[in-house]
C-alpha cells in the first residue's frame, strides 16, 4: 500500500482552516497542520528531528506574534480610552475659568455675538475680514486698515451685509492683510473668554465659550478661578 502524500492529506483541512479565518492561518490551523503531518508521514522516510525542530519553532513565533498582536491592540483601545477620560475631566475642571484659543470662530447668540479677535506679525495697511456661514458662503465682510502688530478685536452685531439678522450659531471668519507693499500679512484668528460649559460631540471635549464651541485642544492660555 502506497503510502498516502501530506499534500492529499492536508489539502481539505487547509482549505477549511483558510475558509473559517479568511485566508488567515492562525496558530490552532499551524498546530492542526502539523499533527496532521507527524500522523501521516511516510513511515520509510520520518520527519528528521531539523525538520520537526523549525517547524515548532515556526509555531512558537507565530504564537508569539498574535499574543503580541492581541496585547498590543488591548492596550492602544485602553490608551485612547483614558485619552479621552482624563480630556473630557480636564474640560469640566476649565468651567469658570477664561481661556485664550486658537479659533477662527465667532458665535451669534439670541443675545450676545462673540468678537471677531486676531493676532497679526507685522503692520497691515489694509485688508478684509469675511465671515461665512456653515456652508462656507460669505455672510459679512469688514475691511480694516492701519494695524499695528498684536492682537484685534471687531465687534460684530450679527448681520450679513444686508443688515438681515443671521440664525443663532457658529460662523468662521477669514482675515487677509496686505503691507504697504502689498505682501500677505499673517493674521491668526483667536477667542478668549469665559467657560461656561462642556459640550461633547463624537467623545471629543468642546468648551462653551462666549456662546460659541471651542475644541479643547486648541487652549493654550488659562487664567482665573
Amino acid at each position: 500500500m502506497e503510502p498516502q502524500s501530506i499534500s492529499s492529506i492536508l489539502a481539505p483541512q487547509t482549505t477549511e482552516a483558510a475558509q473559517a479565518s479568511n485566508g488567515v492561518l492562525g496558530k490552532d490551523d499551524f498546530l492542526k497542520m502539523l499533527t496532521a503531518q507527524m500522523r501521516y508521514q511516510n513511515p520509510l522516510e520520518p520527519m528528521k528531528d531539523q525538520e520537526f525542530i523549525g517547524q515548532m519553532t515556526q509555531f512558537s513565533s507565530l504564537e508569539q506574534l498574535q499574543n503580541l498582536n492581541e496585547t498590543m491592540s488591548t492596550n492602544a483601545q485602553w490608551n485612547m480610552l483614558l485619552s479621552q477620560t482624563i480630556n473630557n475631566t480636564m474640560a469640566t475642571s476649565l468651567i469658570g475659568k477664561t481661556v485664550t484659543a486658537d479659533s477662527s470662530v465667532t458665535a451669534v447668540g439670541s443675545d450676545h455675538v462673540s468678537p471677531i479677535s486676531f493676532t497679526t506679525t507685522d503692520f497691515a495697511l489694509s485688508g478684509v475680514v469675511s465671515i461665512y456661514d456653515a456652508e462656507g458662503t460669505v455672510v459679512r465682510t469688514f475691511t480694516v486698515s492701519q494695524l499695528q502688530p498684536g492682537e484685534h478685536s471687531l465687534a460684530w452685531n450679527g448681520n450679513d451685509n444686508a443688515g438681515n439678522d443671521l440664525p443663532a450659531g457658529n460662523y468662521g471668519y477669514k482675515v487677509t492683510l496686505s503691507d504697504p507693499q502689498g505682501k500677505a500679512v499673517n493674521a491668526a484668528g483667536f477667542n478668549k473668554g469665559l467657560v461656561t460649559g462642556v459640550d461633547y460631540i463624537d467623545g471629543q471635549a468642546y468648551l462653551l465659550v462666549e456662546g460659541g464651541m471651542i475644541p479643547l485642544a486648541s487652549v493654550r492660555t488659562v487664567s482665573g478661578g
